[in-house]
């Protein structure tokens, strides 16, 4: 095969991926009436297992602070985070996930498990470990070139104009 057709080969899976995983970020949000940045945020509060300063939470999820605050408000009327003031600083806030938090957090998970023993039902059994191996390698070789696209941008855009 020459290196052409390969290519086009590799391209034709990159739309129907990318459809795949939209789609499957539309059922899961669906089920839990969660937006993305609302169920990232909810999944790191879980994962954290405690409470989180706002800052930080707008430095980890790399996202303003406002636009954190916005969705914290969101989770804070949905009662599934508690804000409250730091008794280290007074000008710090922080959030922790609450146990309607967790229990919607969980379902998420549990939908999101679902969906990946669908897929591996649906998967040679003899060849599970393998197919797992290359889709890890292919996605690792998509971030390393989606990476190299962005570097090579930035190098243009810093490029004297002539």
């Amino acid at each position: 095969m020459t290196n052409r057709k390969l290519i086009e080969k590799y391209a034709e899976l990159s739309k129907p991926l990318y459809t795949l995983c939209s789609k499957k970020e539309l059922i899961r949000r669906k089920c839990t009436n969660l937006g993305r940045m609302e169920c990232e945020l909810l999944n790191y509060l879980k994962m954290a297992g405690r409470a989180v300063c706002m800052n930080d939470l707008s430095v980890e999820m790399k996202v303003s602070h406002s636009r954190v605050t916005r969705i914290i408000d969101s989770l804070v009327k949905k009662k599934y985070v508690r804000r409250f003031p730091s008794k280290k600083d007074r000008r710090s806030w922080l959030a922790e996930i609450t146990e309607k938090g967790k229990a919607i957090n969980e379902e998420t998970l549990k939908d999101y498990y679902q969906i990946q023993s669908d897929i591996i039902s649906n998967l040679p059994e003899d060849r599970v470990e393998e197919i797992h191996e290359a889709v890890f390698y292919f996605l690792a070789a998509y971030h390393h070139a989606l990476l190299e696209k962005e570097s090579r941008d930035l190098v243009k855009l810093n490029e004297p104009k002539k």
